[in-house]
Order: structure tokens, then C-alpha cells, then sequence
């Protein structure tokens, strides 16, 4: 919103109650005395108006002109209509672990120590019901406010329709019988949860009696796991070797034969080619032939022994390569076995060690298990009660006091949850847009202190922030310039949509000056006055040396002293 633009100076409000104080002061000592001088007809005279000079702080800053944008806030029907039906209890009815069950302690089963844990803790376990109805619309049956009507808090907006109103009030009343119902029970299911603490408790104390046995036991068999697997690798070793001696042997054998074999094959041969001499009868052929034959024989059995003993040889390895695997597994076995045998005996020495606190823990819970359930309760006769807060009979009262801008329902709609009621003006959002040249926003970010002195109070200043401040664009000469907003933070309950009134961004603050108003300062060339009156009564000049300006104050530097009357001239018509 472009506006005048100077560079000028707003009364400082850092400490706003106190200059709004100060302004007061000063107002009530303000005499104002009218000096009407007779004339004949179309003349003027002159009338003054006294103000006293100040001791306090001015600022300097950039100002713009800019109007009131006062935000709007909604009243939203935020009762969850869906979560009122719904009634979550927390009734036991099979709580606890029985008496009656094993829980390995007792016979040395396969349960580990952390079910004592399980146990004391699960003891206090409930099954968990709910209840909840389905409800029928609240619908509007007549409409109480119109848009532009100023209303306050506890003013009827709505009437509902009663029947709508009935049903659910009936709903959340059951709730509240259904919880106290559940509440009853969980009080019955006491002694039977104390019960199972109790058995848990003495079971633990007899687990601890048996860890250390226990542990020894699984440590044993560990080892014993591992001493039976060397054996049996040891064994397997030895077979092996054994076969590997037999086959060296046996290979011996069997190159002999081979040597054997080939030598009376040649002499076979030789014979049979007619190379043999005479002196080489039938019957030494028939002899060296059947010694061929045997030799052959005796070759072909040790090469089956050779054969069989590989085969052997290869079952050999093969066991010891799995008597190997069977030691390693059982050296693993004991590794993590003990540490398990460990943690299983530490666990159950802990639960033995502290069976007495866990004991007073589970009792704890059981008492936690009521408080919750009593809790439930509570919560759905607090939720009756924020039914009937929301709706007054069958009315839907106002939250907020201000001015109706929408009105968002009519006869016949209905309400259910986040539906938007009324909206009306938010005083606590009250903005002023302007706008500022690129050169003037050196000093200006978010977050930076403003103020504002609107044209219906001119006596007052409002302090601000800087909130907002958009991107570049350019006015209608090509200038650079940036819409800047401000938040009022001073109180906004005099302020109303559309009122003007100057911006002034902080950017320079001197502190304990003397200062008067600008109006009561007369110019004459580069010389300043004042008028006030003297010891008669008569109106006198005096100058005085002036400082910087807020545009509404100016600093007095020589002069004048704080308390000062001086006065403010204007001229009338006859």
C-alpha cells in the first residue's frame, strides 16, 4: 500500500506500558486555553493549546502509510464424536499365570530362566475389551447468530436437535456404567494374580538351588561330547595309517609279480617261436608254461588286494574327514554351550537374587492394572462431562468474543468432528501491509521492531514486528520495492478492519533526550522557536536548538528544560 514516505522518527515502545503511562501524564497536565480574539465578519483569530515538555526516548526509522488487515479465526467443533463411543477397557479376565503350571523349575524341564521373568511380568496381563456405539448425527435444529453480530463468550450459536443430542448422551453414559463394570471386575481378579506372584516367586528361589547343578551337568556333557569326538578321530587316524602300510605291501607284492609274469611270458614265448634250443624239452616248457599261469594268478589276486585296500583307504579318509567335522562341531558346541550354560545360570542365580524385588514389582503392576482401569473410568466420565461442556443442554455456546464474519451452518446440517461452527475477526492477528523502496530496506528484516501510530489515536504508538516480507517487484515509476507486513503486538481491542495509520521501522534509537511536540515549533530560516507565556501572561518567542525527529516529537538540545509549558498555535475562522 503506497503511502507517504519520509525519514522520520516514532516515539520509542520498548517498554509500551510505560510510554503509554507517560503519554497519560503528560495529557492530564495539557491545559488547553482558548485565546478567541473578536473580529468583524470573515476574519480569524488564533487559539492555543498547551503541552508540557518530556524527558524520555525518540527513535528514528523509515515510514510508510499502510491500513488494518485483521485476520479471521474459526470455532471448530474438536470433541471427537467417534472416540466419545468408544469406551477402551482394560477388565481382566484371565490374568496371571495359574498356579497349576509347570513352569520347569519345579521338575527340571527345558524352560530357561527368563520365564520367571515372563511369568512375574505376564502375571499382571489382561484381556483387553471395548465397547463402543454407533451414534446418530448431531443435526442443527435452529440457528442463533447471523454474520456482523458481536457476540461473546457463552453466547448460544446453535440449537441442536434434541433427540441427536439424546442418543449420544445415552452412549457415553453406558460408557461410563460398561468402565465401571470392567473396573469391578479387575478389582475381583486381584487375589487370583497375587496368587501366580506368588507361585513365580517361590518357583525362582527353587530354580536358584538348582543352577549351579545344572550348569555343571551341561558343562560335562559338553566335553564329554569333545573327549568322544577325539577318540573317535584318533581311531579313524590309526585305521588309515594301518591301510596305507598294508597297500605299500601289497604294491611290493605286486611289482614282484608283475617281474615275475613278464619273465616267464618271455620264456613262453621264446619257446613257442622255436628259439629255444634243443636241450629245452616238452616237459621243462610245460613246467615254465605252469608257472606263467600261476605267476598270472598270483599277480591278478594282489592286484584285487591293492584295489580293495584303496577302496579301504578312501573309507578311511572319509571317516576321518567326518570324525574331523564331528570334533570341530563338538568344540563349537562347547564354545556356545557354555557361554548359553553361563547366561542360562546367571540369569536364573538373578532371578534368585531378586525374586523378593520382582515379587514387589508384579505386586506393583497389579496395583498399575487397577490405577489404569480406574483411569479408564475416570476418562469416560470425563468424557461425559466434555460432552456436556461442548453442548449445554442442546445448545453450542460460543468460545470467543468478537464480530461473526461467516456463519457455516444451517437448519438441518450436521455436526460431527472439525466441523467449522462461526468464524469471526481474530484481534489477536491484527496487520498492517506497506510498502518500502529496495534503497530504505537496509535496516529492515523479520523480526525487527516497528511502530505504528494509528490516525484515530494519534496520541498513542503501538509497538509491532516485522513478520513478513516479500519477494521484489516494481511500482508503477520502476522502482524496486517490497511489500513489508507487521504484526501488531500491543493491545488490538480498539482496532478495527481498515484503519490507517503510519509504519515506522526502527533504526535508530536515542535514549533520555528532552522532547517536545513538532507542532509547537516555529521555523524562521535555519533558526527554531517556541511560543510560551511569561510571568504576566503574555505571549513570548523563545529559541531553542532542535534535534532529530520522530515525525510527531523533536528532540530539544538547548532551550528549553523538562516540565516546560510551551504552546501549540492553530487558527480559526470567525
Amino acid at each position: 500500500m503506497a503511502g507517504k514516505k519520509t525519514r522520520q522518527a516514532k516515539k520509542s515502545l520498548s517498554k509500551p506500558k510505560t510510554i503509554i503511562a507517560v503519554c497519560a501524564i503528560a495529557l492530564a497536565v495539557v491545559l488547553v486555553i482558548a485565546l478567541v480574539i473578536n473580529s468583524s465578519s470573515g476574519t480569524s483569530s488564533s487559539a492555543y493549546r498547551e503541552t508540557t515538555v518530556e524527558y524520555g526516548s525518540l527513535v528514528v526509522g523509515i515510514t510508510e502509510s499502510g491500513s488494518v488487515e485483521i485476520g479471521t479465526q474459526e470455532q471448530v467443533f474438536e470433541m471427537d464424536l467417534s472416540e466419545l463411543t468408544r469406551a477402551s477397557t482394560s477388565g481382566s479376565s484371565s490374568s496371571g499365570t495359574s498356579s497349576g503350571e509347570g513352569s520347569g523349575m519345579m521338575g527340571g524341564g527345558s524352560s530357561d530362566a527368563s520365564n520367571v521373568f515372563s511369568q512375574i511380568f505376564d502375571m499382571a496381563g489382561s484381556s483387553s475389551s471395548s465397547s463402543s456405539g454407533t451414534i446418530g448425527d448431531l443435526t442443527v435444529a435452529e440457528v442463533a447468530v447471523s454474520v456482523g453480530q458481536e457476540i461473546a463468550v457463552g453466547d448460544t450459536l446453535y440449537v441442536l436437535d434434541e433427540d441427536s443430542v439424546s442418543e449420544l448422551r445415552e452412549q457415553l453414559e453406558s460408557n461410563v456404567e460398561t468402565a465401571l463394570a470392567d473396573l469391578e471386575l479387575v478389582y475381583a481378579d486381584q487375589e487370583s494374580s497375587r496368587l501366580s506372584a506368588e507361585y513365580t516367586y517361590q518357583s525362582a528361589l527353587l530354580y536358584g538351588t538348582y543352577a549351579q547343578t545344572e550348569y555343571n551337568n551341561t558343562m560335562q556333557s559338553l566335553q564329554d561330547a569333545v573327549t568322544q569326538a577325539q577318540e573317535n578321530l584318533e581311531d579313524a587316524q590309526a585305521l588309515l595309517a594301518e591301510y596305507e602300510e598294508d597297500l605299500a605291501d601289497a604294491q611290493v607284492l605286486l611289482a614282484n609279480a608283475q617281474t615275475m609274469v613278464d619273465q616267464l611270458a618271455y620264456s613262453v614265448e621264446m619257446y613257442n617261436s622255436g628259439k629255444w634250443d634243443d636241450s629245452y624239452t616238452a616237459y621243462l616248457y610245460a613246467t615254465t608254461f605252469q608257472e606263467w599261469k600261476d605267476a598270472q594268478d598270483y599277480y591278478d589276486s594282489c592286484v584285487s588286494e591293492v584295489e580293495n585296500l584303496e577302496e579301504r583307504i578312501e573309507q578311511a579318509q572319509s571317516n576321518v574327514e567326518s570324525c574331523t567335522l564331528q570334533l570341530a562341531n563338538a568344540k563349537s558346541n562347547l564354545a556356545t554351550g557354555s557361554l548359553t550354560a553361563q547366561e542360562t545360570y546367571d540369569l536364573r542365580m538373578l532371578a534368585y537374587e531378586t525374586a523378593q524385588e520382582t515379587y514387589d514389582i508384579a505386586m506393583a503392576y497389579l496395583e498399575d492394572e487397577a490405577s489404569e482401569q480406574e483411569e479408564t473410568y475416570n476418562n469416560a466420565v470425563e468424557i461425559l462431562e466434555t460432552f456436556d461442556s461442548y453442548i449445554s443442554g442442546n445448545e453450542i455456546l460460543s468460545d470467543y468474543n468478537g464480530v461473526i464474519t461467516s456463519v457455516e451452518l444451517e437448519v438441518g446440517d450436521n455436526v460431527t468432528t472439525n466441523t467449522t461452527l462461526i468464524t469471526l475477526y481474530d484481534q489477536k492477528d491484527v496487520t498492517l501491509t506497506v510498502t518500502v523502496d529496495e534503497d530504505d530496506m537496509t535496516d529492515i528484516a523479520v523480526g525487527g521492531l516497528a511502530n505504528i501510530s494509528f490516525t484515530a489515536y494519534p496520541d498513542e504508538i503501538y509497538e509491532a514486528q516485522v513478520t513478513e516480507i516479500s519477494d521484489a517487484t516494481y511500482d508503477s515509476s520502476g522502482s524496486v520495492v517490497y511489500d513489508v507486513t507487521v504484526t501488531v503486538t500491543d493491545d488490538t481491542s480498539g482496532l478495527f478492519q481498515g484503519m490507517t495509520g503510519d509504519v515506522t521501522f526502527v533504526t535508530k534509537e536515542t535514549e533520555e533526550v528532552l522532547y517536545v511536540s513538532n507542532r509547537a515549533i516555529t521555523r524562521e530560516g535555519t533558526k527554531s522557536y517556541v511560543k510560551m507565556r511569561d510571568s504576566s501572561g503574555s505571549i513570548t518567542q523563545v529559541e531553542v536548538t532542535t534535534g532529530f525527529s520522530d515525525g510527531t516529537y523533536v528532540e530539544i538540545i538547548e532551550g528549553l528544560e523538562e516540565g516546560d509549558v510551551v504552546l501549540i498555535e492553530s487558527v480559526v475562522s470567525d
